[in-house]
């Protein structure tokens, strides 16, 4: 059946705000739409035709169940954003929708349309169709008005709200009160959670972020996340884990427990199975308990540029098509990529790169006139060469920074005290791409039960665990096990691992000030980074593989008050950055290590500015060495336990 004449219906309006602050708002489809009182939509999976690619979706509209295919939206992020609907039945044959920001001192211009084309055989479709559009601009400008003031009086509010509902005031104020008497949460966090509770959408207050928020409330990220699993031990809140995407980065399942969580997934966008892992997959996220807050789990806008933070734009592409768009490119690594056919190339910033770039895709890989780009404003023109019509995105490569991963949270003290039951089903495995774990060991142990005796000796190796385990957990290392008297400990990057360590050694002296004793504690370190495999050994959370073998061995090099890692991991930049200005001395050498062919290079970072130590723990210490005849030998712990040469199997060591 032939269409009727489409029609354009816009609107322009200017806001004291920049384009990047409204953005935050008419970027953020899912909640305008809840806003403007949309019906809630239910979504199918992603169809691949040779049209593109859809959804189908539905809702009920003025009492009718309409059904139409969704195309992927269309945006540059801080400047437009438009999706196409075609439509099977009701007054609507096809809706295309969007908005356009543009700064102009001394805000931004806001441009609404809608270009509608009526089911010829609907009478007075046109008419209708043209005021419900018209009101729901009117709708968008009101809470444009509303955003600008926000801004300015509410900075924590990121958006116009809607009256939430379903909330129990008193159950929710009596709870915060219990967490507060009964748990160590910040007071500062929970005056906001209980705030958000009581007053955030449906949307804010279900699969919360911590770490989103706690940039939003300008908190400290670990501060937030403790905070939240002491309220979910009271009630306020439920924890909800869900597998993302590597390339869409969007929940693709969820699981009320960790033990229930998939080894595998499957995102009908990419029409693909992913493996789950802890450090990028698995994500933990919070939802208010429905005993203080009953929050509708709608879906309103599936693909709208605020559920894929990463994607910096993102191009419908027609067969034999081209496109020409300017946007603004962050200084750092992108990639291009082709939605389902995850087609992908990768895009570094350089100063002296071009500032236009041509993307041609024939189908099976990219064609461009450079891979580089100079960082700031880029024209880009897009072809499409391919049989079919394709989605196109460039996308940030650097995975969320405000994801809580597993493997993040895990490391924490309090979720393995409070959460001891969220562990893998026995004889389950789950991999981690990248994990740093750091062994420590006390030098002297097996001298010092000779020296004191059992009792005095066992007393304080165990009150010597308090002193590292308190550095670790302030640079978010988490305490996998302690064995005899030594830790194995596991950190979310090697940076936070190395400050920790830096710590432990700067500050052991003052630690054996204040226990007063003749024999001080000289603590031996060592850690390595790389993937690994997390298993539920006994009913707890342990990791297993070459990484932490490795790790287990560059701790029994260390000769005690220092930190051992390997050359390859101490001549990346970002360790560099953490030894700026730091007081060690470097000592390069090579070692052998069972099981590893043959010698790695290796680091010893030692103390070279040692602070004052009381003078009595200064001569034990001098008496305790081996120059002095002292007792050496290496203690029994954990790094035994993962397979540390012990006596008879001594690394060999080469300096230079």
């Amino acid at each position: 059946m032939p269409m009727s004449k489409p029609f354009l219906v816009s609107r322009e309006d200017r806001y004291p705000l920049s384009a990047a602050q409204l953005w935050e708002l008419v970027g953020n489809t899912e909640h305008v739409n809840r806003l403007i009182g949309l019906p809630d939509v239910t979504f199918g999976p992603a169809q691949d035709t040779a049209q593109g690619l859809y959804r189908p979706a539905s809702a009920r509209m003025l009492g009718l169940r309409r059904t139409w295919r969704e195309y992927p939206f269309d945006w540059v992020r801080d400047r437009s954003h438009a999706v196409l609907r075609v439509y099977e039945n009701g007054p609507l044959q096809r809706l295309w929708l969007g908005v356009e920001l543009a700064d102009e001192a001394p805000g931004c211009r806001l441009r609404q349309f809608a270009e509608v084309t009526p089911r010829r055989l609907w009478p007075l479709a046109g008419w209708v169709s043209r005021r419900i559009v018209r009101q729901r601009m009117e709708a968008l400008h009101r809470f444009c008005l509303q955003q600008a003031l926000l801004c300015k009086q509410s900075p924590e509010q990121p958006f116009p709200r809607a009256r939430p509902t379903g909330v129990r005031h008193s159950r929710l104020a009596e709870l915060a009160q219990r967490l507060l008497r009964t748990s160590p949460a910040d007071p500062a966090v929970v005056q906001r959670l209980q705030t958000l509770l009581a007053e955030g959408s449906d949307e804010e207050v279900l699969h919360m972020r911590p770490f989103a928020l706690a940039r939003r409330w300008a908190l400290g990220r670990d501060r937030v996340l403790r905070t939240f699993l002491h309220a979910t031990t009271v009630g306020l809140l439920e924890l909800d884990w869900e597998l993302m995407c590597p390339n869409c980065r969007v929940p693709k399942a969820g699981f009320k427990t960790f033990g229930t969580v998939t080894d595998s997934f499957h995102c009908d966008l990419c029409g693909t199975d992913y493996a789950a892992d802890l450090d990028r997959t698995t994500e933990l996220r919070f939802s208010a308990h429905s005993s203080v807050r009953h929050a509708e789990d709608a879906v309103y806008c599936i693909g709208g540029p605020h559920n894929a933070q990463h994607i910096l734009l993102q191009q419908g592409l027609r067969h034999e098509d081209s496109h020409a768009v300017l946007a603004t490119l962050p200084a750092e690594p992108l990639r291009v990529r082709v939605l389902r056919l995850n087609r992908m190339l990768e895009l570094l910033p350089d100063p002296a790169g071009p500032d236009t770039l041509d993307l041609n895709f024939d189908g099976e890989r990219w064609q461009t006139s450079a891979t580089h780009f100079r960082p700031g404003p880029v024209r880009l023109s897009w072809q499409n060469q391919s049989e079919a019509a394709c989605t196109a995105v460039i996308e940030k490569e650097q995975w969320d920074p405000d994801a809580a991963t597993a493997a993040r949270v895990m490391a924490i003290p309090e979720f393995r005290a409070l959460f001891s039951s969220e562990v893998l089903q026995p004889g389950r495995q789950i991999g981690i791409r990248n994990l740093c774990v750091l062994f420590t060991d006390l030098k002297g142990s097996t001298a010092l039960y000779e020296k004191v005796g059992d009792a005095p000796a066992y007393g304080r190796v165990h009150r010597h665990f308090d002193f590292p385990i308190d550095c670790f957990t302030r640079h978010e290392g988490g305490i996998v096990k302690t064995i005899g008297d030594a830790v194995m400990a596991s950190f979310p990057s090697p940076e936070c691992a190395l400050r920790a360590a830096l710590e432990v050694q700067q500050h052991v002296a003052a630690f054996n000030a204040r226990l007063n004793v003749k024999e001080p504690i000289v603590i031996k370190i060592g850690l390595h980074h790389g993937p690994a495999i997390a298993v539920n050994a006994n009913g707890q959370m342990d990791y297993f593989g070459r990484t932490v073998n490795i790790a287990a061995r560059i701790q029994g090099l260390s000769e005690g008050g220092d930190v051992v890692l390997s050359a390859a991991l101490w001549s990346e930049p970002r360790i560099q950055e953490v030894l700026q200005g730091a007081p060690f001395a470097m000592e390069r050498f090579s070692a052998e290590l069972k099981g590893i062919a043959g010698t790695v290079p290796m680091c010893r970072l030692t103390l070279s500015e040692r602070p004052p130590v009381a003078p009595e723990a200064e001569a034990a210490r001098r008496a305790e060495s081996p120059a002095a005849g002292g007792a050496a030998a290496p203690a029994a712990g954990a790094a035994a336990s993962h397979g540390a040469a012990g006596p008879s199997a001594t690394p060999r060591v080469f300096r230079y």
